[in-house]
């Protein structure tokens, strides 16, 4: 496995966080990492979930590389990129994370919100990583409603021909609700997907490297 493509169920479930936390434990497994975030929106500045991956690999290159397209609004990419009169290239994102895979052992690649959010007119990041052959992880918040994003999201990388290699569930915020004890175990079922961890809330991506199960990767 030269690259794994980090996705959500939803937007603000994560997947940055995760992100981290899987790099952490590969980088302490001796494996040098490299990452991207193709495509970043509500970006005011510098794109602040690249830089986070960025910093968690220790990755050298410059961020243009790893976040090639950097939008101002905090909408789906493609609307954000009307919204500034751009029209994004999916050949050219193609090009740029292929060019990336060749410079460590593995490149972790996040995308923005789920599989079906649209880059480009109907190219979606499902679009994506069908192209470039990128194995997924899927990432859920641990809460009420995540059973079904997360069924809903392995049906469609079926449908797209995409591999999910497992899940983890996260919990963006302190508190969850009595779901949480149980979400993992019926995803598990229901999907017959490999739960890669799940994680508490916690301060620092760090501390839950740990808790993932690289073995299922």
């Amino acid at each position: 496995m030269k690259a794994l493509f980090v996705t959500g169920t939803d937007t603000n479930v994560g997947k940055t966080f995760v992100s981290c936390a899987l790099i952490a434990a590969l980088r302490a497994h001796g494996r040098r990492v490299a990452v991207m975030k193709p495509v970043e929106t509500g970006v005011a500045g510098e794109p602040q979930d690249a830089r986070a991956l960025q910093a968690a690999a220790g990755d050298p290159a410059p961020l243009d590389a790893i976040c090639p397209v950097r939008l101002r609004a905090p909408l789906a990419p493609s609307v954000a990129a009307r919204l500034e009169g751009r029209t994004l290239d999916p050949e050219e994102l193609v090009a740029r994370v292929t060019a990336r895979s060749t410079e460590a052992d593995l490149l972790v690649i996040e995308g923005a919100g789920g599989l079906l959010v649209p880059i480009a007119g109907h190219f979606t990041f499902a679009d994506l990583a069908r192209r470039c052959a990128w194995p997924i992880l899927l990432v859920g918040a641990n809460r009420l409603g995540t059973v079904n994003h997360a069924a809903l999201t392995a049906r469609v990388a079926d449908a797209c021909g995409l591999s999910i290699r497992g899940f983890v569930l996260s919990q963006p915020q302190p508190t969850t609700d009595e779901s949480a004890e149980s979400n993992a175990a019926e995803i598990a079922a229901l999907t017959g997907l490999r739960c890669v961890g799940v994680l508490p809330h916690l301060d620092r991506p760090e501390a839950a490297a740990s808790l993932l199960r690289l073995e299922l990767l």
